[in-house]
């Protein structure tokens, strides 16, 4: 039995409640726990130069945030009750009490809307700290909810630990799935095993799949990846997670932060 920690946003609690639905369709899970994060208006308005922290400001906006959490719980119960039979539970914590990493260890994985600057879906920093603290695996929720999910899988194999692990974690979904790639993007080698070699350990273990072996050409190698899933019919990608250095690539990009920021499939990634 597994048990998911959802943390649900009021613009990505439609493709989060999906993705949960279909996580449950495929596994046995027991529970499935949204969380929400309240956000401290009084913090925003300390640090806000502007001198506007009025008593009245900071209940107004408190109100709204008490207002926008109850349609946030009332939206994810309602569709969980109708997707999946496992039990709902909730829980808010506020921002400045919230070490989701932390609070994560006690979940199998965790299911997290795509980040997008425009919307109130999650941070960076947010997924960054799940992946890197919790030592459980995460799965990326594209911003439309998908119709279908775990049937062609398509593992972006770079040789690292890291996509190693995330096999790992990923082993129930393949098992039932209909068709697994193995992806080797030239470009986003690192030292290790060939792609070969991995069909080699997953024919061992009763997973079939297929070798697809490209040249990333004018694009990056994340680009590359989402590109070749596309076109594979990909519902659910399977990557490591900053196999190279968080640093390098916020500075620079590199196929994580790419992926996270750009994927319309489901992610499967650990660290």
């Amino acid at each position: 039995m597994y048990v998911i920690l959802a943390p649900v946003t009021e613009s990505g609690v439609s493709s989060i409640c999906s993705l949960a639905a279909h996580c449950a369709a495929h596994i046995s899970v027991s529970v499935i726990e949204g969380l929400h994060v309240r956000a401290e208006p009084s913090v925003m308005l300390a640090a806000d130069e502007t001198g506007a922290a009025t008593p009245a400001l900071i209940r107004n906006l408190e109100t709204e945030e008490t207002e926008r959490s109850n349609r946030v719980r009332q939206a994810f119960e309602e569709s969980m009750a109708e997707k999946c039979k496992a039990r709902i539970e909730w829980t808010e914590l506020r921002a400045t009490d919230l070490d989701l990493g932390a609070y994560a260890r006690l979940f199998d994985f965790v299911i997290l809307s795509r980040p997008d600057q425009a919307s109130d879906t999650p941070s960076m920093g947010l997924i960054e700290a799940a992946l890197f603290d919790s030592g459980r695996f995460l799965i990326i929720a594209p911003p439309t909810p998908p119709k279908t999910f775990a049937e062609r899988v398509v593992i972006a194999w770079n040789g690292g630990a890291e996509t190693a692990r995330s096999i790992a974690c990923a082993r129930p979904f393949l098992h039932q799935a209909k068709e697994v790639t193995l992806l080797q993007v030239e470009e986003g080698m690192t030292p290790g095993p060939d792609a070969e070699d991995v069909k080699e350990y997953l024919d061992g273990i009763e997973i079939k799949a297929t070798v697809s072996k490209v040249n990333a050409g004018s694009l990056s190698a994340g680009a590359a990846i989402l590109e070749e899933s596309t076109k594979l019919g990909c519902d659910l990608l399977i990557k490591g997670g900053y196999t190279r250095s968080r640093l390098r690539q916020t500075i620079f990009g590199g196929p994580t932060i790419h992926i996270l920021q750009n994927a319309e499939m489901p992610v499967l990634m650990s660290r």
